[in-house]
């Protein structure tokens, strides 16, 4: 089992919201231009990933993004999601529960890798998912719907 990158400060616990590659980094990007407080994100292969009305969800690729959250702001995210106005079934967004960081086996070189590294001065301090969610949600239901969308009618 792979041990904690030397030299990364992680909170002893955190939650992740896991949602598909594109749509992750395309929301990674604009909040970095905003401004937005960030924690780690760490980008996976979506081996198991998820269905979405009975069809595969996601860039196409299997790659993952995992932004680290504040621990326990992932309890009320479907409550969460319905406040902002989106039905979670309309997203392909999951969530992972609380998080010891002692016991999180993290990427090791060639393995899932960070797209945003921890800190390494100071502990890392994560926001509430709530912060990321109504972008997350947008970005990953804009996704999908493009998918549908006949190739002359794409607009980036």
């Amino acid at each position: 089992m792979p041990t904690p990158c030397a030299g990364s400060r992680l909170p002893a616990a955190y939650d992740l919201l896991d949602v598909p590659g594109g749509a992750g980094h395309r929301v990674l990007l604009q909040l970095e231009r905003l401004g937005t407080p960030l924690g780690p994100v760490l980008t996976v292969q979506g081996a198991g990933r998820g269905l979405l009305h009975g069809r595969e969800a996601g860039d196409g690729t299997g790659s993952r993004l995992q932004f680290f959250v504040e621990a326990g702001t992932t309890a009320s995210f479907l409550a969460d999601l319905k406040d902002l106005g989106w039905d979670p079934a309309d997203t392909d967004i999951r969530t992972i529960g609380v998080v010891l960081a002692s016991e999180t086996p993290l990427p090791a070189a060639g393995s899932p890798r960070w797209v945003r590294p921890p800190e390494t001065e100071r502990t890392a301090v994560l926001p509430p998912a709530r912060l990321l969610l109504g972008a997350l949600a947008y970005a990953c239901r804009r996704a999908e719907m493009r998918r549908f969308l006949p190739v002359g009618s794409r607009a980036d």
